[in-house]
């Protein structure tokens, strides 16, 4: 055998032997981050499985919650469940969406009272927008008890090439509208921030409704249009495909003014005693998980890029790597997860609470309690105002 041949075999088996290596030391150390860091009993105060209903399928705004388990969890259809650190007790997160990993019709916030039909189980904590669990406080009270995000990240997107100047402000887009250049894609106007646009002064009819994650108007009206979307997602996805593939810029709906929270983890009313021991204890690992996942989300990422890649979601939704990488970076630049005005992570603002009470007020009808207050809503009884991003 020549030493040339020699070497390479050598050099192959060395390969070989540091993944074999690589590959039973990741094995190992399956969710052993979790292990080491969330490490408050619970199983004397908290139920097991905490089951959590998410509001969507399985993405980057959600990275906190898989950040408790890491990756030593289990991936079935519609849920991932595994040990949440050492604490003793197994967490379950179940996906949104209805019609996906709930029922027709059903929603995180219903899930609370009415169950997960699809899963079968009542959850303990649910996704909620805080507009909603204002305009829902007779029909589905909740008390939101912890918010990850601390800006909501919904957007308004252009091409920087069609508006190189941008828009910053109500203002620009009622002169956009003036303009007639083109119309503005979103979901509806008749509920959330479309409302809260046409109600500031911008032109009803400058709006088309029926945006649901598609970039077919913006595409075919080359770029004229401005578009509702994720900066977390949208934005990423036109700048690299969506038949577009060019820079884009967008307008965040928190400068708006719609200074909304979305993906606030909340309990039904009913329930806030009976869990409130466990909540205690729980919360601040909450709170820890999403200042580890700013820090370093790759293990989390991968638990859903995963899950996702295997249909566990829905058979057409997936998260490439990239985009993941890029929503977490961005959520942490642009403050989505962040202190907000403290030094605390995860709680809220209560002035910011009555700010959006007073919006969407005269908007009440059967479902709203007409005299419910901010603190009725939203509670930092549980936070630990010594956690937060550092």
């Amino acid at each position: 055998m020549t030493k040339k041949l020699t070497a390479r075999l050598t050099t192959a088996v060395a390969i070989a032997t540091f993944a074999t290596a690589l590959s039973t030391a990741n094995s190992a150390t399956a969710g052993e981050f979790a292990k080491t860091r969330y490490t408050t009993p619970l199983a004397d105060v908290c139920p097991s499985p905490f089951i959590i209903q998410k509001d969507w399928l399985a993405q980057a705004e959600q990275g906190p919650l898989y950040q408790l388990i890491g990756s030593g969890g289990e991936m079935t259809s519609g849920q991932y469940t595994g040990p949440l650190g050492s604490t003793g007790i197994e967490l379950t997160i179940l996906e949104g969406g209805g019609g996906l990993g709930m029922g027709d019709g059903e929603t995180a916030y219903s899930a609370l009272y009415m169950g997960n039909s699809k899963a079968g189980v009542t959850p303990h904590l649910g996704y909620q927008e805080l507009d909603n669990a204002f305009i829902f406080s007779k029909r589905f009270p909740v008390v939101g008890v912890m918010a990850p995000l601390d800006i909501a990240p919904t957007v308004l997107l252009w091409d920087k090439a069609t508006y190189p100047d941008g828009f910053k402000s109500i203002a620009d887009l009622k002169t956009f509208a003036e303009s007639g250049k083109g119309k503005i894609y979103v979901s509806t106007t008749k509920r959330t921030f479309g409302l809260y646009l046409v109600e500031q002064g911008v032109p009803a009819d400058v709006f088309v409704e029926g945006y649901r994650g598609d970039g077919e108007n913006f595409v075919t009206n080359n770029g004229t249009w401005l578009n509702q979307g994720f900066v977390t997602s949208e934005v990423y996805k036109f700048e690299h495909g969506n038949n577009w593939g060019k820079p884009i810029g967008y307008l965040n709906m928190n400068d708006l003014g719609y200074r909304n929270y979305t993906g606030m983890l909340s309990v039904a009313t009913a329930r806030m005693e009976e869990l409130a021991p466990c909540l205690a204890k729980l919360v601040p690992l909450l709170q820890q998980a999403t200042a580890d996942y700013a820090k370093d989300p790759a293990e989390a990422n991968k638990v859903i890029v995963d899950f996702n890649a295997a249909g566990h979601a829905a058979s057409w939704w997936k998260t490439a790597p990239e985009l993941m990488a890029y929503a977490a970076k961005t959520m942490v630049e642009t403050g989505i997860i962040g202190n907000g005005p403290n030094a605390t992570i995860g709680d809220f603002d209560m002035d910011r609470v009555a700010e959006m009470l007073k919006l969407v007020k005269p908007r009440f009808d059967e479902r709203a309690d007409p005299d419910v207050k901010p603190d009725q809503v939203v509670t930092n009884r549980f936070i630990d105002p010594s956690i937060g991003l550092k």
